[in-house]
């Protein structure tokens, strides 16, 4: 399985009132995993775009809590491409590398003027395998 690695530091504001990073900040992070890994297939989002992704579903099972200071890295790899959708797995891991979250997204291809979900292109499909050999 390729996996991209991407490297975040934990921020003061990530923070609850207990101490550790609060469930809104693992989104936020998931998110920077999720639209780093559509901008390296060549789909990123923007304002006005015609058609695009959307997140459908997310899946979070938080195993361990993070703490401030500390950096964390957020590893993403395709479980699967479907006819409209590419699902996605995600992992938190902590600076000693234990697994913190893991998360599973439902990402949908979409034509915001139609409001339905359309299939994927031939080329995502081309760019998401191409990613995925030079994470190897």
């Amino acid at each position: 399985m390729c996996v991209q690695k991407l490297k975040l530091r934990i921020d003061w504001s990530d923070l609850d009132l207990l101490g550790h990073v609060n469930n809104v900040a693992i989104v936020r992070y998931l998110q920077a995993g999720r639209v780093h890994f559509m901008e390296k297939i060549g789909l990123p989002v923007f304002p006005g775009m015609k058609t695009g992704p959307i997140e459908a579903a997310t899946e979070i099972q938080f195993r361990k809590q993070l703490h401030f200071p500390g950096d964390i890295e957020v590893q993403t790899s395709v479980r699967e491409v479907k006819n409209t959708s590419i699902i996605l797995n995600h992992q938190i891991c902590d600076k000693d590398g234990d697994v913190a979250v893991s998360a599973t997204e439902v990402i949908v291809h979409f034509d915001f003027i139609g409001q339905c979900k359309i299939p994927l292109t031939d080329k995502i499909r081309t760019q998401i395998m191409e990613y995925e050999r030079s994470l190897q």
